[in-house]
């Protein structure tokens, strides 16, 4: 076990700490995200996140692998670096395993809880969504970890079809790291949802890669920041291939002294003709002390695409408090009431009805908690 750690803490620490000129790093250097602040240390007690799989109704499906796995091979070039070099390194290397079999259509949700706790937790979930599949998954982070790390990675098959929701449910004084890649053959459908709600620093690193053509593939990410809460999102989507959509769609409600960043590369190659791709950040600020920064950027090198992107922010509505106010709502109420739909207009479109309803119930109940106090 000391040689497996030994190869997978050798892979992170042949890369250099990243410079903050890095457009990844530049809002939330490497050594804040660090759970020890210096980038040559590999934290070694790590608590692996408690993991448990369910049909949304609590029963185990039957037809599903989920198993831990050990293994030496080499990441995928195309993955975030740092931050999932750095999770596999405390994770020594090991990781769960989500396989979906050949033709296998699921009528129920999938249910990934996911229970973190301790100075350093981290998990590391590979996803095999095999040929011809349909699947639904939610994956709810909840837990009071000073510290979690998650990496993601996945494969979708050709003609499969994956819709996913996560929830960021963690502690309000929890850091949150989160690096994924997932890469998408002919024809599959990839629809995934994030509420990020929890956690006091987040860091997300989110990429795609569209290999395939016929690819259909969506990002909606809803986040609420409140306090000193500041939630730094990045996002790279790669078309490789022809004929292929992508969107992605974030709004952010900041609140209090939060700040947010979302930034937004989509690269379409010169082989990637007929894409059709676009992205949209819009966020809502509660108070004068609150951030946000939105930056998309494209690069297009194919010449018969449609590729589009857009940001903007503005102030709560004072109209709309007064409307709420008048009909004998008081003003956190209203804000609450703002918030929610604000959020949730973010999944409009979301191909799984179950998951959006299950997202908008954790949300009515975090907003609830924040009135209550």
């Amino acid at each position: 076990m000391r040689c497996f750690f030994l190869d997978v803490a050798g892979q992170y620490l042949e890369f250099s700490e990243p410079s903050k000129a890095e457009h990844l790093w530049r809002y939330t250097p490497w050594r804040k995200v660090h759970p020890l602040g210096t980038f040559s240390k590999i934290p070694t007690d790590v608590i692996v996140a408690k993991a448990k799989l369910t049909y949304l109704d609590g029963t185990i499906p039957e037809n599903i692998i989920f198993e831990k796995v050990s293994s030496f091979e080499k990441p995928n070039p195309l993955e975030p670096d740092v931050s999932a070099a750095f999770i596999r390194a405390i994770c020594n290397g090991s990781y769960y395993k989500l396989r979906i079999p050949e033709n296998v259509i699921l009528n129920q949700c999938l249910m990934l809880d996911l229970g973190v706790s301790g100075y350093v937790s981290a998990f590391h979930l590979v996803v095999e969504n095999l040929s011809n599949s349909n699947v639904e998954l939610i994956t709810s982070i909840q837990g009071d970890a000073e510290w979690f790390g998650l990496l993601r990675e996945g494969n979708m098959g050709k003609n499969s079809n994956f819709s996913e929701l996560l929830v960021n449910q963690m502690s309000a004084e929890s850091t949150f790291l989160r690096a994924e890649n997932f890469i998408l053959n002919t024809n599959s459908n990839m629809h995934s949802a994030t509420l990020s709600l929890g956690g006091v620093k987040c860091k997300s690193d989110i990429r795609a890669l569209i290999q395939g053509s016929g690819v259909d593939y969506s990002q909606k990410i809803a986040m609420h920041g409140t306090g000193e809460r500041t939630d730094d999102t990045h996002l790279r989507i790669i078309h490789e291939s022809p004929n292929s959509n992508s969107r992605v769609i974030a709004h952010t409600i900041c609140d209090d002294s939060s700040k947010n960043t979302t930034t937004g590369k989509l690269i379409i190659n010169e082989n990637a003709q007929n894409s059709d791709a676009g992205q949209k950040f819009l966020n809502l600020l509660l108070s004068d002390a609150a951030k946000a920064n939105s930056i998309p950027e494209l690069e297009v090198l194919a010449n018969e695409v449609l590729a589009s992107h857009g940001a903007s922010s503005a102030p709560i509505n004072e109209e709309q408090l007064f409307y709420l106010k008048s009909r004998g709502l008081d003003l956190d109420e209203a804000k609450a009431m703002i918030v929610e739909g604000f959020l949730m207009s973010t999944f409009e479109g979301f191909p799984s009805k179950k998951l959006i309803e299950w997202a908008q119930a954790r949300l009515l109940v975090h907003l609830d908690c924040r009135l209550v106090v």
